[in-house]
């Protein structure tokens, strides 16, 4: 007899899948969580190929839920309030002749805007530029050019 193992891995940042985990950890402890798990494929692959055997199977409770449903949905119980429905909806489209459609109009109904805040009142501060205490007298000083080219080649050799 071959037996396999699955593993899969749950990350504990998520809520729902640390609750998960709890649910798991008491599904060991009462020995059900394998069945669990196989019952849970089932059930799945069931429904996505759109049986509902295995629900049926499973949850015995649900089959009378699911005959009634079925039962209206062919006597067109509730094709009644869908038609309603969407004459209503229909009314309401042909009522809107604008081409910016429903969201459009919504927000042009918005009235408002940022709402300005109280601040109290201060004067600017005032600098005070007349102060000549430490004024300096700047001069143009003369100088010889070649004197400036020495000095910028000697600064340049400094460098290396």
């Amino acid at each position: 007899m071959a037996r396999f193992k699955f593993e899969f891995w749950l990350d504990a940042d998520k809520d729902n899948e640390l609750l998960l985990m709890e649910d798991i950890d008491g599904l060991k402890r009462n020995r059900l969580f394998s069945k669990t798990i196989r019952d849970g494929i089932r059930l799945i692959m069931d429904l996505r190929k759109g049986n509902l055997d295995v629900l049926v199977e499973l949850f015995p409770q649900f089959k009378s839920r699911i005959r009634a449903a079925d039962d209206t949905s062919r006597a067109g119980g509730d094709e009644a309030s869908v038609n309603e429905k969407l004459d209503r909806l229909e009314s309401i489209l042909l009522q809107n002749i604008e081409p910016s459609g429903l969201l459009m109009n919504a927000k042009k109904t918005v009235t408002g805007g940022p709402k300005s805040l109280t601040a109290p009142s201060f004067d600017l501060p005032t600098f005070d530029d007349d102060d000549d205490e430490f004024a300096q007298l700047v001069t143009k000083r003369k100088t010889n050019p070649d004197e400036i080219i020495k000095n910028f080649l000697g600064a340049v050799g400094g460098l290396t």
